[in-house]
């Protein structure tokens, strides 16, 4: 499914808003990119739908959302975690 809405990016001397397209399936993010290099360190990224649900993206490839999986622990514990979508394992 393809969903409308904002990739914003937050710097630590502002933010940068640009109109996205998430496609839920794949995870990947249609963004106009934009230059940002005056306004400092990048501090995080993520995708808000026209409802206002926000998806965290991945913070090594920029165009995908970070998913939850559960991931082996210690015995037979499972640890939930965060990875890409897009599978560039972070």
């Amino acid at each position: 499914m393809i969903i409308k809405g904002q990739f914003t990016s937050v710097w630590d001397g502002g933010e940068v808003v640009t109109e996205s397209v998430l496609d839920t399936d794949t995870g990947e993010l249609s963004t106009v990119s934009v230059d940002a290099n005056d306004i400092g360190t990048l501090e995080r990224e993520y995708f808000e739908d026209k409802t206002g649900e926000e998806y965290e993206v991945c913070p090594e490839c920029h165009d995908h959302i970070m998913k939850t999986v559960m991931n082996p622990g210690v015995g037979h514990d499972l640890n939930e975690e965060k990875e890409c979508s897009g599978g560039c394992n972070t």
